[in-house]
């Protein structure tokens, strides 16, 4: 399983953090994944808002959603 992580500031402020598990994108929103387009449409050049961190910065951007 290969994860990538994102930020975003399409949803909010702060940034949203997103995620790719394989063939299923999220966002991490009030607590929870839910589904999301942003990614694929950062992919194909749709969205200026998204940006690709590493793990390592995801983990320090969002402590929440590792424990």
């Amino acid at each position: 399983m290969t994860t990538k992580y994102f930020t975003s500031d399409a949803y909010n402020t702060p940034k949203a953090l997103l995620r790719s598990v394989d063939f299923t994108d999220e966002v991490f929103v009030n607590g929870v994944w839910r589904p999301t387009t942003e990614i694929m449409e950062w992919m194909v050049g749709d969205n200026d808002f998204v940006d690709e961190i590493t793990e390592t910065q995801a983990r320090a951007f969002k402590p929440e959603v590792f424990t």
